[in-house]
């Protein structure tokens, strides 16, 4: 059983356009990974604490 014609041409499969798409998307892939890291968009901290009494010293 045939997977193909067997007399056809060879058909390009474009090599060299997959490795540079996969150059492509990796370049991009770390930059927008080093701009999400250096942005806040999650920032878990509080800009400023709001103090209503003052805690007892221990000593």
């Amino acid at each position: 059983m045939a997977f193909g014609s067997g007399g056809g041409g060879r058909q390009p499969i474009g090599a060299m356009w997959m490795l540079l798409a996969l150059i492509l998307a990796a370049f991009l892939g770390g930059a927008l990974g080093l701009v999400w890291q250096g942005a806040s968009f999650f920032d878990e901290e509080a800009g400023d604490e709001v103090v209503t009494r003052e805690t007892p010293r221990v000593e």
